[in-house]
């Protein structure tokens, strides 16, 4: 069952510069359960591209075009409903809610567990009542003494004692701010996880133990996550489908298994062949050469021509279409018989 559907988005940045096309036409569907990885190197549109879905883009930001389809309308009275269609709207489209609307989206159905713990936490608050705060936001009419029972039960579902719950952030470790951050994220029973680089400055050790609390707490809640990160060992460890963003677009999107074992774009292969194995054969690792193009004036046609190894002369004249392969598509000429 298909719960989140992304069409089309545009979102670009209006600076003195010039316009940034930092998100230019992505479009993705998020199934039931599913866990879909967004990777790609920085600044290439992930965190944008979530951050346009929970409509939380800032100015000079603006979302120029596009749909994010979802069923929000239990959360809207009958009276908004109608207003909507009356507007002749969609009411599945949550660029069509009101901002006071969208907030009733925003941690209730939609939740968001932000990069860098350090930062997301109000060091002059105790953990628990942060946490707390969430319900007395999104479930204003909950009773204050069953909500404080679901702030450390919540707690102890992500690995930390709930005696913790009256600690200030700088008494916690990396790895228990942000597990703090998923249990915030979690507090409300959510349907959609957005996690933004959640493990990037954690080491190796406290990486992993919180991957293998958030693979536990997804199959447990059964939710649909979004894994935005650059680390290729973090979406092979949590996600199902893997789609690879370049300079504002997706350039490849399929299954987990078949995007890593037979990649397609050359942009995809490069990064893979970047990232260590430690378990296969010692190889060279290739880098790629160049660097991401400014997105004031991206590249005509395909934007990774200027880096590709594999070139062709209608790269740099035709922007390439999504082409299906193997439950999925890649925005590659190669696999455009008939415009080669």
């Amino acid at each position: 069952m298909t719960l989140l559907e992304i069409k089309n988005l545009k979102t670009y940045y209006d600076t003195r510069a010039g316009v940034v096309k930092a998100v230019d036409d992505v479009s993705f569907n998020l199934q039931k359960g599913e866990v879909i990885g967004l990777a790609g190197e920085s600044g290439c549109g992930k965190t944008t591209t979530n951050l346009s879905v929970m409509r939380m883009i800032q100015n000079p930001g603006k979302i120029v075009s596009g749909q994010v389809l979802f069923d929000a309308t239990s959360l809207l009275t009958d009276k908004e409903f109608e207003e909507i269609q009356q507007r002749q709207l969609n009411p599945m489209n949550l660029f069509h809610l009101k901002e006071e609307q969208m907030r009733r989206v925003r941690g209730n159905k939609i939740s968001m567990i932000f990069q860098g713990a350090m930062n997301a936490l109000n060091p002059v608050h105790r953990v628990g009542n942060q946490i707390h705060e969430v319900l007395k936001i999104h479930e204003p009419e909950h009773d204050p003494v069953e909500g404080w029972e679901r702030v450390l039960t919540i707690l102890e579902t992500v690995g930390i004692d709930s005696s913790r719950a009256k600690d200030y952030p700088h008494q916690l470790s990396g790895g228990m701010k942000q597990r703090t951050l998923i249990a915030m994220a979690l507090i409300s029973h959510p349907e959609i996880v957005i996690a933004d680089e959640p493990v990037t400055a954690l080491d190796v050790i406290v990486q992993s133990q919180v991957l293998k609390a958030t693979k536990e707490l997804q199959k447990k809640f059964n939710l649909s996550m979004v894994m935005i990160t650059h680390d290729l060992s973090v979406i092979a460890e949590i996600c199902e489908t893997l789609a690879i963003m370049y300079a504002g677009k997706i350039v490849e999107y399929g299954p987990l298994r078949n995007v890593f074992k037979e990649s397609l774009h050359p942009y995809t292969q490069a990064l893979i062949n970047a990232f260590p194995s430690i378990s296969g054969p010692k190889r060279e690792l290739i880098d790629i050469g160049g660097s991401p193009p400014d997105l004031r004036n991206p590249p005509t046609g395909c934007r990774f021509h200027p880096r590709c190894p594999k070139v062709m002369p209608i790269c740099s004249k035709e922007v390439p279409i999504n082409t299906p392969v193997k439950d999925g598509y890649v925005a590659c000429h190669l696999y455009q018989e008939d415009r080669k």
